[in-house]
């Protein structure tokens, strides 16, 4: 495991390499020399003379090194390279002008972001999707469709509270040609939906426990698999596992165990994988205090690779869970770029893991 930058958050994979973002700044991660070249940074919010003093001095090197934030938490570039930015706003960066804009909002007046990992393209339409990440409410759940070309989001579907509590993640499968939703948390609302038409309609597959509580799937010609989620607020009997769901059979099968809830998971060029774990304090699963990585080789067996120790940073606007962050895409065969947060073996920082080596 090499460390490779400090305050750096891995946001997805291109073609040219991995979009990283440190503060408001967007940089690409070269695949090959690993440098950093910075793409653009986040407009300010206002225009004014006052306004656009404090936006510099926030990001300033003296501030960030003085004290880093976490800036951007989701990033995710489409199939014309256009890279959409969900923050305080949603912002469209044009890889035709070059052009950083705030997105139109049309039929709605403001929005709930999404669960860290939790946006997705499909690449049939180009469009970027996520669903809204709240707690203590009571209005409906809603999709949003972000379309980086017209510039514009608008809601696409609503589930109705009553169903779920929050949308964690939409993640497209490109086996089946499909949108899958996962949501939580409650047993009645941990569940799988799809919609094989962008929206139009939306299907549940499969819920109704901890068990199908999940954030992060992982597509294959014949199955997915998926970690569970089950936190803090779960029972202390519900102890963490992969579980894998055939389609030819319809048998869902437990594959691993891995204590702590899933957060993460990314594919590998090989067929391959990654997951990653994330330590909630107060849980009352008998767990690590740790972080961890696993591993699924193509042949489909997983294996824990590594362990952080949880350690607090005390960052203010950071989640106090301690979690490795994974890119979207897919990775190259055996190795990934991930950040630790709150890990005691560094807060915020990004590292290079090959499992060759």
């Amino acid at each position: 495991m090499e460390l490779l930058y400090k305050n750096l958050i891995v946001h997805c994979v291109t073609p040219q390499g991995y979009l990283c973002s440190r503060d408001h700044s967007v940089f690409l991660l070269q695949n090959q020399s690993k440098r950093l070249q910075q793409c653009f940074t986040l407009p300010a919010k206002n225009n004014g003379l006052l306004a656009n003093l404090k936006y510099r001095l926030a990001r300033s090197r003296l501030r960030q090194w003085l004290k880093p934030q976490l800036g951007i938490e989701h990033l995710l570039a489409t199939g014309r390279q256009d890279i959409v930015i969900v923050y305080d706003q949603i912002y469209i960066h044009s890889a035709q002008s070059g052009d950083t804009s705030v997105c139109q909002l049309q039929g709605l007046t403001s929005f709930a972001g999404p669960l860290r990992g939790g946006m997705a393209l499909h690449p049939g339409s180009d469009m970027v999707y996520f669903g809204e990440y709240l707690n203590n409410y009571q209005s409906d759940i809603r999709v949003l469709r972000i379309d980086s070309q017209q510039n514009v989001a608008t809601v696409c579907w609503a589930f109705p509270r009553s169903d779920i509590k929050h949308i964690h993640a939409i993640s497209y499968d490109p086996y089946r040609n499909r949108l899958w939703i996962t949501t939580g948390d409650a047993d009645h609302e941990s569940a799988l939906y799809y919609t094989d038409d962008e929206f139009q309609s939306v299907h549940k597959f499969a819920g109704g426990d901890q068990s199908w509580r999940a954030i992060s799937l992982l597509f294959f010609p014949d199955a997915i698999e998926w970690g569970m989620d089950a936190g803090k607020d779960a029972p202390a009997s519900a102890i963490n596992h992969i579980y894998r769901y055939e389609f030819a059979s319809q048998q869902r099968v437990q594959v691993a165990t891995i204590g702590n809830p899933a957060y993460a998971a990314v594919q590998c060029a090989d067929g391959g994988a990654f997951m990653a774990t994330t330590y909630e304090p107060g849980r009352l699963q008998d767990t690590p205090e740790q972080a961890a990585l696993w591993y699924r080789s193509p042949d489909g067996r997983w294996q824990q690779l590594l362990a952080l120790d949880y350690r607090d940073s005390q960052m203010q606007t950071v989640s106090r869970y301690g979690m490795l962050y994974l890119p979207a895409g897919t990775v190259p065969a055996r190795q990934l770029l991930f950040t630790t947060l709150n890990c005691s073996q560094r807060h915020l920082a990004c590292y290079n893991l090959n499992c060759d080596s």
